[in-house]
């Protein structure tokens, strides 16, 4: 017996609705913690994860990059049994000790992470567009905050710390201005398309002119990087299309297989040599621990140190290799990096894909990819619980970018007028 029509869309209705709120949530806190707590993204995205599973429907196209995501967590876990911080789980008694068990954690970031990447990726048009709207608002605000903060000595940040009777020196309040200038520089592709939907370009070039600002003064050169090699995506995707797409999947594909012969290379050439002499001390020290890092690959190729090995290596290597091809390459091997590298290209290839609809959308997401490749391969370690929820929330960002009236980005000709 079939149900009455009001009965079966009853559910559907309450699910958009409540995962257009839920859309709304994130979008707002994104903004705000962008600011005040970047670390915050990973509870963030985890609550939001949980709050969307009923709206979560697997469909074929989520399916690959999941079951590739999953392939590299087990690899990952597997390869703790060789890790020189292999933990004897015996002596885990509380939940500080769980904390520090990296491969459990990338099982449950998987879940939750991924439910609510693909429950938000499939917002209809209407709570999308609205959830989008809010989003693009707010990241204008976070950049022009960002910026006058950064101009005044993050005397804004220091006030608020100071109002939670927390005080915080004034070159830490710079940093932690800083970390916000990376979700800019990651959020300024989605917000820019969803921007020049509703003719905003003007408040398109405050964005731009607001991130730079802030990263210029916060000494910020990964993001600087990220905007420029994300432009550069950006019109070679917007004016090839598919062929610029195809040209992008080679172009992110090259790292993750090249990665520590480039560096031996460079080594064996002299460039990194002649680099030394010239590059200043951050980007000294980060020369010196690419070339420790690919020189101890070759012990390990094909398995790798062990999942977070990175940090044993003492001052050799502090923390991580600032480098996400390298570390996954010295921690997991060629395994490892060829799983990670299978799954960015892949995101690649979806961009290829956009671009036959609508070469906007597709400029869109190859700009946000090689920019989040770009700081990856420059700042933060692979399995930064924060960095993996940023990155997720940029996917979410970039699907509420997909509904507007220009199917193929006509509006970016009032700023590029290239054609």
């Amino acid at each position: 017996m079939t149900e009455p029509a009001s009965a079966v869309a009853a559910p559907a209705t309450w699910t958009t609705r409540w995962l257009g709120g839920v859309a709304i949530f994130l979008v707002v806190m994104t903004a705000l913690l962008a600011y005040l707590a970047p670390l915050g993204f990973a509870p963030l995205l985890a609550l939001v994860g949980l709050l969307a599973l009923p709206g979560v429907r697997l469909t074929r196209a989520a399916a690959p990059p999941l079951l590739i995501l999953l392939a590299l967590a087990l690899w990952a876990a597997v390869s703790m049994t060789w890790s020189p911080v292999a933990i004897d789980p015996s002596k885990l008694k509380d939940y500080g000790d769980l904390e520090t068990l990296t491969a459990m954690k990338l099982f449950l970031q998987l879940a939750t992470y991924g439910a609510a990447v693909v429950a938000l990726g499939g917002l209809p048009e209407r709570p999308a567009v609205r959830a989008g709207a809010i989003l693009a608002y707010a990241t204008v605000a976070l950049a022009v905050l960002a910026a006058i903060d950064a101009a005044g000595g993050a005397r804004i940040y220091q006030r608020l710390h100071l109002l939670t009777g927390d005080p915080i020196r004034p070159d830490l309040a710079m940093v932690k201005v800083s970390l916000a200038t990376y979700a800019l520089a990651l959020l300024f592709w989605p917000v820019s398309l969803i921007l020049s939907r509703r003719y905003r370009p003007q408040l398109i070039l405050l964005l731009l002119a607001a991130t730079v600002v802030a990263s210029v003064i916060v000494s910020s050169d990964a993001c600087l990087l990220a905007l420029g090699l994300g432009a550069a995506a950006w019109l070679l995707v917007r004016y090839l299309g598919v062929t610029g797409g195809k040209i992008l999947v080679v172009l992110v594909a090259a790292p993750f297989v090249l990665a520590p012969l480039a560096v031996l290379l460079g080594v064996e050439t002299g460039l990194v040599a002649w680099l030394h002499r010239l590059a200043p001390p951050s980007w000294d020290a980060r020369l010196n621990i690419w070339t420790f890092a690919a020189d101890q690959i070759q012990h390990y190729p094909f398995r790798g140190w062990g999942l977070d090995a990175s940090r044993t290596f003492g001052l050799a290597i502090p923390l991580h290799t600032h480098n996400a091809e390298l570390q996954l390459w010295l921690e997991l091997g060629a395994i490892g990096a060829a799983l990670a590298g299978v799954f960015f290209c892949w995101l690649t290839y979806e961009v290829t894909r956009i671009s036959e609809r609508s070469r906007g959308e597709g400029a869109m997401a190859a700009g946000a990819l090689v920019s989040y490749l770009t700081i990856g391969g420059l700042s933060f370690g692979v399995w930064q619980e924060w960095w993996l929820a940023l990155g997720a929330i940029t996917l979410i960002a970039c699907g509420l970018a997909r509904f507007g009236g220009f199917p193929d980005g006509e509006a970016w000709d009032e700023l590029t007028p290239l054609n």
